[in-house]
């Protein structure tokens, strides 16, 4: 029990090392991360203890994924592609199974033709999740998306009935095409009335609730993540397709009548953030467990003497090589009558073909089906595992190596300049307001607060050459900073509380680079050194200094502080005039305007202030009537047509997240009630 529970903690923590080299560096893609560290969680013994059964494994997250892809399908596009996706989804699916099991069993003689069509069958459906993580990097024409979608949606279910046909051929003798096409008709019907019903069920739950006035956010979404459990328990209860009733419910769910309430409203958004974690973490296990298998199911038989390595790589390259070519034949076919019915060239389809051929990678659904093969002949049943594994992750890496060759990467339009206005019109607003009041300390806070907002929308705003520079350049500063410091305090110059405060301005200026224009590497080290100097300092400098008076700690730490930052202020602009000919002027002009703005609050005295200050919320009175300009100011602009409605939407739901933010966050935290509590001692001792 105990091994169970830290893997499953070393499992959780895997979700997020993923996640973070994805961030510092975005070039690697996510899922090649996570199957990569499954691989290495293989090794470390994860494949002995994590390991979920089939069935556990399609319904408790291949379930839900499919649900919420349903939810967020684009059903009237995908409908119009109806042809192209009942090719990818019914004669595809059977065209792949067939032809993979003749030449399994072409190559391998002794494999029964049966057994050859049911590894065909697992490998036949596209993988949804595996769809999704390679596309969302570039930019796909919307038909061929929709129908990649539409595909990865509905071709599940007919990949396991067939997978199921061929598996009682394997077991009893027997095949009978009308008899498939039979129990193929009636497990998509079945399948798709379950999820009809189960949705209809819930929406009678809802109403019931609603006449009693008994609605409960959480109660509701607690029903919208049974929808995909229920649908799919349900309808294998009644032996038709589980996959088709979840993606039915899906689609039903998203498209039935929304009304605009208070309670609708709540339960949206909630919903789409808790949506959106799960995703995350269901998307992650797949590829994670993905590499886990091909650890536990792949080394067995590599190692096993009945069988030449050389041979089960060649097996696994000419399974890959057909799989994709079969997919690209009959993409061929049906846009050669395409192109006849449109009266245009068949090279106008080109693109679409290369696209939608190697898009069709598998994924750990094909895993999952072929783990579901009955106990038999064991070898044979490794065998067909460890193929479909090898050729599920030779697919899945051919699409991450090819599609940048034949994909526009997608391109990410930066355009911030109504942004940028509407938050300047607020800070103007915001000191009107100043002039007029008699405390102005909190003003100050939601000014900078603002400045912050708008310096983050220019550098964004700017070309990626240029953001690489600034970036580079603050590095450089905070280097420089970071010298000075560690300087200082060896030269008994400052304080250790002075040091730290100071190391919190520091910090505040790492936050702002952006990684993925600087070198990782460079930040990370940079970064890391000072991390140790600031261990050290407090360990070799804590004993002598903690025995200071009090009563004048504040002034002699502001003095020191400002004397550290007008020095450090000379050598700063120093620097950057001497790197004018490197840099473009408007940068360099730029940063030394800001430093030198910034000298001026840390030399009026309201620096340890301002700064200690930004970390609570004294300031919220102040911060509220920024927002309360901002909604008025995005109103104005989405009125006269300076921005669209879309843009207006995103800017009302930024200023509703970091109003709510400010209001639940109007506590004083542990560390700043003992802050507050040392401050008060030592206006006591002045």
């Amino acid at each position: 029990m105990l091994h169970t529970i830290f893997y499953v903690i070393v499992f959780l923590i895997a979700l997020v090392v993923s996640n973070v080299l994805n961030k510092i560096f975005p070039k690697l893609a996510l899922p090649l991360i996570q199957v990569v560290i499954g691989l290495g969680l293989g090794f470390m013994g994860a494949s002995n203890v994590l390991h979920i059964e089939p069935e556990v494994f399609l319904g408790f997250i291949i379930a839900p994924l499919l649900f919420r892809e349903s939810e967020e399908a684009d059903v009237q596009h995908i409908f119009k592609h109806t042809r192209l996706v009942l090719l990818l989804i019914l004669p595809l699916v059977f065209i792949t199974a067939l032809g993979l099991g003749y030449l399994m069993q072409l190559l391998y003689v002794g494999l029964p033709l049966a057994a050859a069509v049911a590894l065909g069958a697992a490998l036949a459906p596209t993988d949804a999740v595996a769809v999704k993580a390679l596309t969302e990097r570039f930019s796909f024409p919307k038909r061929v998306l929709s129908s990649l979608q539409g595909e990865g949606l509905l071709n599940d279910a007919s990949g396991i009935i067939t997978f199921q046909i061929a598996v009682l051929a394997m077991t009893t003798g027997k095949f009978s095409i009308p008899h498939a096409s039979w129990e193929l008709l009636i497990s998509a019907v079945g399948g798709a009335a379950i999820g009809f019903i189960v949705v209809s069920a819930k929406n009678m739950i809802l109403r019931v609730l609603e006449n009693v006035d008994a609605r409960d956010v959480t109660g509701y979404l607690i029903m919208e993540f049974l929808l995909p459990l229920a649908a799919f328990l349900i309808a294998n209860i009644f032996d038709v397709s589980g996959i088709l009733a979840v993606v039915v419910a899906g689609i039903l769910q998203a498209n039935g009548i929304k009304r605009t309430t208070l309670f609708d409203a709540t339960v949206t958004r909630v919903k789409n953030n808790l949506w959106d974690m799960v995703s995350f973490i269901l998307n992650s296990t797949v590829f994670l467990f993905l590499g886990i298998e091909l650890h536990q199911l792949v080394l067995p038989l590599i190692q096993h003497p009945h069988f030449s390595n050389v041979l089960l790589l060649v097996w696994v390259l000419v399974l890959t090589v057909a799989l994709f070519l079969l997919r690209f034949l009959v993409l061929c076919f049906y846009h050669i009558f395409a192109a006849r019915r449109h009266g245009v060239q068949f090279s106008s389809f080109w693109t679409d073909i290369q696209l939608l051929t190697f898009s069709g990678s598998k994924g750990t659904v094909s895993i999952a089906t072929i783990l579901l093969l009955p106990a038999g002949n064991s070898l044979q049943n490794s065998l067909l595992i460890f193929l479909v594994a090898s050729v599920t992750a030779l697919s899945f890496l051919t699409g991450l190596l090819v599609l940048p060759r034949i994909a526009a990467k997608k391109a990410i339009q930066v355009d911030n300049m109504a942004k940028i206005a509407i938050l300047t019109e607020v800070v103007e607003s915001l000191q009107e307001q100043r002039q007029k009041a008699e405390k102005v300390f909190g003003f100050d806070l939601a000014i900078d607060a603002y400045q912050d907002r708008i310096q983050r929308l220019i550098i964004e705003q700017e070309s990626a050459n240029t953001s690489a520079d600034f970036n580079e350049l603050q590095l450089l500063i905070i280097q420089v900073e970071t010298e000075s410091l560690e300087t200082a305090l060896k030269e008994d110059e400052i304080s250790l509380y002075t040091y730290r405060t100071y190391q919190r301005y520091i910090h505040s200026l790492e936050q702002a680079i952006s990684h993925n224009f600087v070198s990782s590497v460079q930040y990370a080290s940079a970064l890391t050194m000072r991390g140790l100097h600031y261990l050290t300092s407090n360990l070799f400098h804590s004993n002598g200094r903690r025995k200071q008076a009090h009563q004048s700690e504040h002034d002699e730490t502001q003095q020191q502080i400002t004397e550290l930052y007008l020095r450090n202020t000379e050598l700063i602009l120093q620097v950057l005039e001497n790197l004018e000919a490197v840099y473009e002027p408007q940068l360099i002009n730029y940063l030394q305007s800001e430093r030198l703005r910034s000298t001026e609050f840390v030399a009026s005295g309201t620096y340890i202030s301002r700064m200690v200050n930004r970390a609570q919320s004294s300031h919220l009175e102040e911060m509220m009537m920024g927002y309360y300009f901002e909604r008025k100011t995005i109103f104005e602009y989405e009125s006269s047509g300076q921005i669209s409605s879309e843009v207006a939407r995103q800017l009302r739901q930024n200023v509703n997240t970091l109003e709510d933010y400010s209001l639940v966050s109007d506590d004083h935290s542990l560390w700043m009630d003992l802050f507050n509590r040392r401050q008060r001692k030592v206006e006591e001792h002045r």
